[in-house]
C-alpha cells in the first residue's frame, strides 16, 4: 500500500511492510521512507511575440533591481523594424555583485561581463549595467547598455550584429580597424574608399560592390565628372539633381586618411541613435543580407 504524507519542505514516499527494522520506522509506525528534495522553480521571463524557430536566442542579462523597468521597455522590442531579424531572446535576471567590468577606449565604454558563471559559446549576449559603469560597449559577442538605453540605443547597438556601421566619426581606435578594413564582418551601410576621386573603370567597380546598388540605377550618380575626365566621388547635387539613394559622406572615419560613404544624405539610427525612423533602402539591404 503507498500513501504520501506532506510535511513542510519533504515529500516523502512511504511504503508500508510487515518486516519494517527499527531505522526504517521513524515514521508511522514503521514506513519506510523515501526523501525528495522540493522542485526549485524559477521564474520564466519572456518578452511578448518572439520569434525564435531555429534561430539561437540572444542571452540577455538584467540587474535585478531594473528588472521590472528593463522588461516595460523591451516589450515594445517586437514592434520595432529590426525586430523582423532579431527577436529571439532568453532574458536572465542578476546580482550587481556578479559583474567584473573596465573602460574601454577613449570614451570609457563599459566592457563588462557576469563572473561565477560559464559563457555558452557561440551565444551572443547583451548585459544591461547601472548606468554610472560607462557607455555603451559592443563587441561581435556581446553588448553592453547602461539601464538608462532607450529602445532606440539598444537597437543602434544590435545593428551592428546586424551588419550596419556607425556613421558618426568612429574613435581613432575604432576607426583604424574598421577603416583599414579589419573588421568581421562586411558593413551594409557604409563603404570606404582610400581617395575621393576616380577614374571610370574604378567608378564602376565601386557601385558594382556597394550593397545598395540595387537602389542606383546608374554608376553615374555616384560621383561628378570632372575636366581631366577623372570622377569625384559624392552624390550630394549630380547634374544639379539631388537623389535619394546615392554616395554620400560619412564621418566614419574623420579620424583616418580614408573616406566612408553612405546611401543617404539624411539623418539616421546608425548617425543619432534617438532618430526612430529607419530609412527604407537599410531595410532592403537587411532583407537582401538576409
Amino acid at each position: 500500500m503507498l500513501r504520501w504524507l506532506v510535511l513542510p519542505s519533504i515529500c516523502l514516499l512511504a511504503s508500508f511492510s510487515g518486516q519494517a527494522s527499527s531505522a526504517e520506522a521513524a515514521f508511522s509506525g514503521g514506513a519506510k521512507t523515501r526523501f525528495y528534495a522540493p522542485p526549485i522553480w524559477h521564474t520564466t521571463i519572456t518578452l511578448p511575440r518572439q520569434q525564435c524557430g531555429v534561430v539561437q536566442a540572444t542571452q540577455v542579462f538584467l540587474p535585478k533591481q531594473y528588472q521590472q523597468q528593463l522588461l516595460a521597455k523591451l516589450s515594445a522590442w517586437h514592434r520595432h523594424p529590426l525586430a523582423a531579424y532579431m527577436n529571439c531572446f532568453n532574458v536572465d535576471a542578476f546580482d550587481v555583485e556578479q559583474l567584473s567590468c573596465a573602460h574601454q577606449g577613449s570614451r570609457g565604454r563599459a566592457d563588462c561581463h557576469l563572473t561565477g558563471r560559464k559563457q555558452n559559446k557561440g551565444v551572443r549576449e547583451i548585459i544591461f549595467v547601472p548606468s554610472h559603469y560607462g557607455i555603451a560597449f559592443n563587441d561581435t559577442q556581446r553588448v553592453v547598455l547602461p539601464v538608462s538605453a532607450s529602445l532606440e540605443l539598444f537597437a543602434h547597438e544590435v545593428a551592428h550584429w546586424l551588419g550596419f556601421a556607425d556613421e558618426y566619426a568612429m574613435p581613432l581606435e575604432l576607426a583604424e580597424s574598421f577603416c583599414s578594413g579589419r573588421y568581421d564582418h562586411a558593413s551594409l551601410n557604409v563603404v570606404v574608399t582610400e581617395k575621393n576621386i576616380m577614374n571610370e573603370s574604378e567608378l564602376i567597380a565601386l557601385w558594382r560592390r556597394l550593397p545598395w546598388r540595387h537602389a542606383v540605377e546608374n554608376w553615374r550618380y555616384l560621383a561628378s565628372k570632372q575636366a581631366d575626365g577623372n570622377w569625384k566621388l559624392g552624390s550630394a547635387n549630380v547634374n544639379g539633381a539631388s537623389y535619394q539613394v546615392g554616395l554620400f559622406a560619412a564621418k566614419t572615419c574623420e579620424a583616418t586618411s580614408h573616406y566612408a560613404w553612405r546611401p543617404v544624405n539624411r539623418f539616421t539610427p546608425m548617425q543619432y541613435f534617438d532618430v526612430t525612423e529607419w530609412p527604407a533602402v537599410y531595410l532592403e539591404m537587411l532583407e537582401r543580407a538576409h
